[in-house]
């Protein structure tokens, strides 16, 4: 079967493409579940971000998110369809099918998902930490305790002036510069477990629409 020719239309390729798309898209946001699980922030997180990018607050980003999420996986999976339906793409075997979907996964982080979270996407982790449990008050928890030494021939009064302003200063920068080490180290694991789930969204996509044209095609 996979010496021969297989014919299909562009209609059901490009329809396939989408149904693939669509289960490869789900793959691809349970692995990014248990990844943001693993890193210590919630399972929905990644929906949440990408909802944050889109312009929603924090509690209304999870809805949009998952529905940009499953948009795009739909029109990479119409675009994957539509380019397996030319004459010299045509899918003949899973190997081929598969093999194309990991290069198109591949493709799909590299001019989409990358440019994304190496420009607008670490702002809003950022804003995210800091609305996470604890996270806004993780600097001011550590400033309270800098283990500084109290000087005796300081006034009390010069003291109490000063030292409330110099621990809300320090906690401020503590507080930031915290985030931003954390943030950079979240972000390093999005990076690597993202590229295995857009790996393994292209696997999906293509192994689904290879059953579906092999189905549905004519030799």
């Amino acid at each position: 079967m996979t010496s021969q020719i297989i014919q299909y239309s562009p209609k059901k390729s490009i329809v396939a493409g989408i149904i693939g798309g669509i289960a490869g898209g789900a793959a691809m946001y349970g692995i990014m579940s248990v990844l943001m699980t693993m890193i210590g922030m919630g399972p929905n997180c990644f929906a949440i971000i990408m909802g944050m990018i889109t312009g929603q607050k924090y509690e209304d980003a999870m809805g949009p998110g998952i529905a940009v999420h499953f948009l795009t996986s739909i029109v990479i999976g119409a675009i994957f369809g539509a380019v397996i339906s030319t004459k010299k793409l045509q899918v003949k075997g899973f190997g081929k099918g598969i093999g194309l979907g990991v290069a198109t996964g591949i493709i799909a982080f590299i001019v989409i998902f990358l440019p994304i979270a190496m420009t607008v996407m670490p702002p809003h982790m950022m804003d995210l930490m800091k609305m996470m449990p604890g996270g806004a008050n993780m600097g001011n928890n550590m400033a309270g305790n800098t283990g500084m030494p109290e000087k005796g021939n300081m006034s009390q009064e010069k003291m109490g002036n000063n030292m409330p302003n110099e621990k809300n200063n320090m906690g401020g920068q503590m507080n930031e510069q915290m985030m931003m080490e954390e943030s950079q180290k979240t972000m390093s694991s999005i990076l690597g477990g993202s590229f295995v789930s857009h790996i393994v969204f292209g696997a999906v996509l293509g192994a689904v629409t290879t059953v579906i044209v092999r189905r549905s095609a004519h030799v």
